[in-house]
This record gives structure tokens, C-alpha cells and sequence, in this order.
């Protein structure tokens, strides 16, 4: 799909669309020197980030549902409803990034099959979103029945109820949609590590580690070790148990 031309030119400098904005420093710690690559914003929204890898000389593209709301020039736009296909060739990109997306979308099956697709074999996938197994989240919803990504009961009758966490993902779930559809998890971080988790955690983690390891790795189980230990070794990771954001690094295979 070429990129859009409709478009009005600059109509002032775009802003991050997360609440945490020491994401994007973060984010970008984790890509490489080479300007040469090419990387794909999905879900690019005003297209800070875009603005951002831009200015650094690095090869940019992005694709999100409203063109109008894109403020950057020189930089392609692809329409995309997220949820269901995002019109670009398979393995097109080395890096492929999206923030704080997939809270807000319906079904993260498509959008993170459709994402390691356009991918190229050996590039990498950087997926970031509200943590909900922090030990601060975790309690909240023992307390409450929400995790504090959406802490709240929503409005069933906003019109722009995307705009809102409408469906927070937990790391499990990212990990095994990255193993279906043809990647591996490399990396786990996170923007900040939170002081209301760490005391819960220096309690709990001797309990959470015996008790995911008893469950998991039973001799009936043993058919499917492989793939429980790497979910004890995310699950346990301090990104994990601490951090307010998840940032997972995922490459796609060969």
C-alpha cells in the first residue's frame, strides 16, 4: 500500500500517547546503531515515536487507523485497522515496534500474528503494555477484581471506548502468541521499577517460585517442560514482578 498523500502537512509537533513517557527512552535503548534498518510504528498515533526515530536517521514507516491524527512529514502512513491486517509485505521490517497498543485493541491474536508477519526472519518485535503481574497490580485485583491497567469499571456506552485499556494482555499470553506465529522471546524489560512491588515480592517470590515450578513441572507434564520453564522464567523475571510497563523484546525465526 503506498503511503497516504491525503494528508495535511505538519500541524504541530506530535505527542507520545502513553501516560508513562519514559517508555520511548527506554524503547529506544534497545535498537541498534545501524540507521540503516527499517522499522514499522504500528499504532503510530500522532507519530512521536516516528518524529523521534526520524530526526535519527533511522528509516521509518507506521501505520494506525487515522491518517488525519499523523503529524509527521517525510514519513510514510499506512491505514490500518490493527485488529485485523496492516497492508504491508511479509518480512519487510528488522524491527518492528509498538507502544502501547494492545491494551487497546480487540484481538491481539491478529494483531500479533499480522506484526511478527511483516517482520523479517531475524528481525525483532518490541511490544510494550501496561505490566499486569506486577505485585502492585496483582493486589489490586485480589482487592478489587481489576488489575490497575484498568482499574475501573468502563463506560459501556463510550463511543470511543478504544481509547480506554479495553483489553489489558499479560505476559503469558504474549509469550505464546509470539511461539505460535513464529518468534522467541529475547528480551523482558520495563520504564521503572515499582517501590510498591518491591516488598511484596522479597515476601512472596520464595512462595510464587516453589509453587509455579510444583504446578508446572510434574513428571504428567513432561511432554510440555520446555515450554513451562520459559514461562516460569518470564513470569518470575524482575521486569516482571516490578515493572509498571512491560517491554518485551521478541525475534522472529529463520
Amino acid at each position: 500500500m503506498a503511503p497516504s498523500t491525503d494528508r495535511e502537512s505538519v500541524r504541530g509537533d506530535p505527542v507520545g500517547q502513553t501516560f508513562q513517557p519514559d517508555i520511548y527512552p527506554e524503547v529506544l535503548s534497545l535498537l541498534p546503531e545501524d540507521r540503516d534498518i527499517r522499522i514499522l510504528d504500528a499504532g503510530a498515533g500522532e507519530g512521536y515515536l516516528c518524529k523521534v526515530l526520524s530526526e535519527r536517521g533511522y528509516r521509518v514507516e507506521a501505520c494506525d487507523f487515522l491518517p488525519e491524527n499523523f503529524l509527521v512529514d517525510g514519513v510514510p502512513f499506512h491505514r490500518a485497522d490493527l485488529s485485523d491486517s496492516i497492508p504491508l509485505p511479509d518480512d519487510s521490517f528488522d524491527f518492528v515496534i509498538s507502544i502501547e497498543v494492545l491494551e487497546h485493541l480487540e484481538n491481539h491474536t491478529q494483531f500479533i500474528k499480522e506484526l511478527l508477519r511483516v517482520t523479517k526472519p531475524g528481525g525483532h518485535l518490541i511490544l510494550t503494555t501496561p505490566n499486569v503481574l506486577s505485585m502492585t497490580s496483582r493486589w489490586n485485583f485480589f482487592l478489587y477484581g481489576f488489575t490497575d491497567c484498568a482499574p475501573y469499571p468502563l463506560d459501556p456506552k463510550k463511543e470511543s471506548y478504544f481509547l480506554d485499556h479495553i483489553n489489558p494482555i499479560s505476559l503469558p499470553e504474549i509469550l505464546f502468541l509470539v511461539e505460535r506465529f513464529g518468534g522467541e522471546m529475547v528480551d523482558l524489560t520495563t520504564n521503572r521499577r515499582r517501590r510498591s512491588s518491591w516488598l511484596p515480592m522479597i515476601l512472596l517470590y520464595p512462595l510464587l517460585a516453589i509453587s509455579l515450578r510444583i504446578k508446572f513441572l510434574r513428571s504428567r507434564h513432561r511432554g510440555m517442560h520446555d515450554v513451562y520453564r520459559r514461562n516460569i522464567k518470564w513470569v518470575l523475571h524482575p521486569a516482571s514482578m516490578l515493572g509498571r510497563i512491560t517491554i518485551a523484546v521478541a525475534r522472529k525465526l529463520p
